[in-house]
């Protein structure tokens, strides 16, 4: 076959001059092939070589969580787990404190969260004790129900403050708590004495520690009942 030098001085379009003078001069060389991957593309002059930097947006600030409307459920259930952990802490500091009771002939009467008259039959040294302010009578709230103790007056002291209806008696100067007159309690044991059998069993049925969380979620949801009704009241 012809090449096309041939061909081309055949047909008398270029002279054997030209031709010699073409196979002569050097082809030019090769353009590279363009780089398919944006990722490999060379950097433009003048800038730093490597990867190029991608920017990546930061997620917005999270929202901080509100507490929940009162009255709601939420609301109740948290309650519950405040009542709950108030109970753990008051019970772990009488038991730390509680003093045994020394059975005797002293009969020594105190009035239980529940409105309900109890004795304790203790020591002649012990009925002195709280009598004079030295010890006192607060609850034990335990899981399965509520217990009394007797304590120092002095943590006693210190729970009105933190837990006000735990404490049942203390003969503290100037503001005593649970004291009963002699006709106090002849009164409260005459008005127990005539309740009928259901009566008493239902007053005197313990309270559990998830019977009183319920309570305090009870007392959470109407609260803002009464407080609504107390604005109305005042505003009319």
């Amino acid at each position: 076959m012809q090449n096309l030098r041939d061909k081309l001085l055949k047909a008398g379009l270029v002279t054997a001059e030209q031709a010699e003078k073409a196979e002569q001069t050097p082809l030019p060389p090769k353009r590279p092939e363009r780089l398919r991957e944006r990722g490999e593309r060379p950097a433009p002059a003048g800038t730093p070589g490597g990867p190029w930097m991608v920017a990546r947006l930061q997620p917005p600030t999270a929202i901080p969580k509100l507490p929940p409307l009162a009255g709601s459920k939420a609301s109740q259930r948290l309650e519950a787990k405040r009542q709950l952990e108030r109970d753990r802490q008051l019970r772990e500091r009488v038991l730390a404190a509680q003093v045994a009771v020394e059975p005797g002939e002293r009969t020594f009467h105190f009035v239980t969260r529940q409105n309900r008259l109890r004795r304790l039959e203790l020591s002649d040294a012990q009925a002195e004790a709280l009598e004079q302010g030295g010890l006192a009578v607060v609850e034990r709230p335990d899981p399965a129900q509520i217990e009394h103790a007797l304590v120092p007056a002095e943590l006693a002291l210190r729970l009105v403050g933190e837990f006000p209806k735990a404490v049942r008696f203390l003969n503290a100067p100037g503001s005593p708590v649970g004291f009963l007159t002699d006709e106090e309690v002849k009164a409260r044991a005459a008005a127990e004495a005539a309740e009928t059998p259901e009566e008493r069993a239902a007053a005197e049925a313990p309270e559990s520690e998830e019977q009183r969380a319920e309570q305090a979620a009870d007392a959470a949801e109407a609260a803002p009942a009464e407080e609504a009704s107390s604005g109305q009241s005042t505003g009319g």
